[in-house]
C-alpha cells in the first residue's frame, strides 16, 4: 500500500509527452486490479481529455498513451514498456500523420503518412 501511495504522488508530478501540462490540471487516477496498472486521465480546464495512459507499480509509463487537443482530436499515440518508448508512435501534424519507430526510446525511423489517427 505504501508503494502505491508513493506511486500516486510521483504520478502527480510526472509529465509523459511533449505537451506541457498545466500546473493545476485535473486528473483521474484509478488502480486497475485486472492489469495491475494505474490508469491516469488528465483533463483540460474545459473538461476535455488531454492525455490518457497507465503507469506500472514502479511509477513508469507502461502501455498505450494518447494525447488530445482541447477539441478532442488525437495528437499522439504510442506505447511505453516500463518507461521506454517502444514500437510505432503516431503524431498528428498539420495535415499529415508522422509515424516514428522507437527501440529502447531511440528513434529508428520516421515516415509521413496520408491517413488520420482516427483510422488506426
Amino acid at each position: 500500500m505504501k508503494r502505491i501511495f508513493l506511486l500516486l504522488i510521483s504520478i502527480s508530478v510526472f509529465c509523459v509527452t511533449e505537451n506541457s501540462l498545466a500546473q493545476n490540471e485535473n486528473k483521474l487516477i484509478e488502480y486497475n486490479e485486472f492489469t495491475e496498472l494505474i490508469d491516469v486521465t488528465y483533463f483540460y480546464e474545459n473538461g476535455a481529455i488531454m492525455q490518457k495512459g497507465s503507469f506500472n507499480i514502479d511509477g513508469l509509463p507502461h502501455g498505450l498513451w494518447k494525447s488530445y487537443t482541447m477539441e478532442g482530436k488525437e495528437l499522439c499515440s504510442g506505447n511505453y514498456k516500463n518507461g521506454i518508448r517502444e514500437g510505432k508512435w503516431y503524431f498528428q501534424l498539420d495535415n499529415d500523420i508522422q509515424s516514428v519507430d522507437y527501440f529502447n526510446s531511440k528513434i529508428i525511423s520516421v515516415e509521413e503518412n496520408d491517413f488520420e489517427l482516427a483510422d488506426l
